[in-house]
């Protein structure tokens, strides 16, 4: 008869599931999570042994995510994870209540699949939120049992992981990704949002083509329009005059414009647009991008009326330039982290933001200092992009959260109108090329 020897006294005891530590190293760096160990007191009432844990014990957010190795007769593992997931919910319950935080999030994860059915989730409003999934290494597949709770692994997460441990996919021992916390946390959480900001921002470079494209043509057909009056011709390719009524579509249309007779207006505009565009695309996405700057370099036009109309501003004059949203851009920027995206690590909003004042203290000073420049427009647009900033986020994977389907339809519906009032112009200014029409508005 053949004996097994029982291990060896002293040898440790087997550690996490190889695709525990690979999610586990995502917990920590991308979802900014910290290691829980199994004996830590804060984990107790939880149902049940978790062989590997991440959580946030700060904020106003409490977030627990555990996997856990199910029974493996099926009529035990379904009723199992029910209690765990009712002792996850009390659990919750008293972190609000240690923690001071708003919401609780919690994922239980089993290492095999579960059958069965499981009582309904949270229902809407409740500051505890309990979901549930499976995931499983030989199938290379996973699956959700309650809904996971936004802001932390997906199904479809899961499955990479899963997949990718299947194939051999390199899996990070349990001390690498101790480590990977370490540095984490040592960097301010900064590293991983650095890596999420790694984008091509192609609605910055589609702004500065129509901004060059437009004065291309501005550079061709300037001085034989209108001759001699440089003014009456900007207003034929959609620039904004304050005296009159004035189309709606010039208050876009007018961003685009830029003075032909100098480059500098135009280079300096692009700069700031390459530069601080940019920064907004990879921080909030093309849809803000876009959406703020129609939307601010409209309400700098607006201040700029209403000031002309209380005698704060000379008429007759005309206004061009995208200075108003790029200054809407930067208004935008000077929120971050303040009402939206307060999970942005730190070093990068207060980094933003101190930004965001430099460019701020440039324009009043090249306000005061130069002729021509339109300050009611960069005032106007300031303050436009720092109310959007407190109720637009930034990028989820910043810190922030997803635009919600509302935002999405709003942004969308600027910018469909902003694409409207360019093609207003373009018909204008075709028509009076052509000798078809009077310009619209003149």
């Amino acid at each position: 008869m053949t004996e097994t020897a029982p291990p060896a006294q002293g040898t440790a005891p087997p550690g996490p599931s190889p695709v525990s530590l690979a999610v586990g190293l995502d917990l920590v760096t991308r979802y900014r999570l910290r290691l829980a160990d199994s004996r830590d007191s804060r984990l107790a009432g939880l149902g049940g042994p978790y062989e590997l844990a991440a959580a946030s014990w700060t904020g106003p957010r409490a977030t627990l995510v555990a996997f856990y190795d199910p029974p493996a007769d099926p009529a035990v593992a379904g009723p199992d994870l029910a209690a765990r997931c009712e002792a996850a919910r009390r659990w919750g319950h008293e972190r609000l209540r240690i923690q001071g935080a708003q919401v609780c999030d919690v994922l239980l994860v089993a290492l095999r699949p579960i059958s069965g059915e499981l009582s309904a989730a949270a229902p809407t409003g409740e500051p505890v939120r309990v979901g549930a999934a499976w995931v499983e290494v030989g199938a290379g597949n996973a699956g959700t049992l309650l809904p996971v709770p936004p802001g932390l692994p997906t199904e479809s997460e899961l499955r990479a992981k899963a997949r990718a441990v299947r194939d051999g996919a390199p899996v990070p021992t349990l001390a690498a990704v101790d480590l990977a916390e370490r540095q984490t946390v040592a960097g301010g959480y900064v590293a991983p949002v650095r890596r999420a900001m790694v984008t091509q921002p192609y609605a910055t470079y589609g702004l500065l083509a129509a901004f060059i494209v437009i004065y291309i043509l501005e550079k061709a057909l300037m001085g034989s329009l209108a001759p001699g009056r440089p003014n009456e011709e900007l207003l034929i390719f959609g620039a904004l005059d304050n005296v009159g009524d004035a189309d709606w579509w010039r208050f876009v249309s007018s961003a685009f414009l830029h003075d032909n007779i100098s480059y500098a207006h135009i280079l300096f505009n692009g700069l700031a647009m390459f530069w601080i565009g940019r920064l907004v695309e990879q921080l909030y996405g093309r849809l803000v991008l876009l959406g703020v700057f129609l939307l601010t370099a409209a309400a700098g036009s607006l201040l700029w009326i209403v000031a002309t109309q209380i005698g704060l501003a000379l008429a007759p004059a005309v206004s061009i330039g995208a200075s108003g949203g790029i200054s809407g851009l930067v208004g935008l920027l000077l929120m971050l982290g303040r009402v939206q995206g307060r999970s942005v690590p730190v070093g990068i909003a207060a980094g933003v933001r101190n930004y965001a004042i430099t460019v701020i203290a440039l324009n009043i000073f090249f306000g005061f200092f130069f002729p021509g420049v339109n300050n009611f427009a960069h005032l106007g647009g300031v303050l436009g992009g720092a109310a959007l900033g407190a109720a637009l986020p930034p990028l989820q994977r910043i810190g922030g959260r997803d635009l919600s389907n509302a935002e999405k339809i709003g942004l969308a519906a600027v910018i469909a109108a902003g694409a409207v009032a360019l093609l207003l112009a373009a018909v204008n200014l075709v028509s009076v090329a052509t000798g078809a029409a009077q310009p619209f508005g003149t």
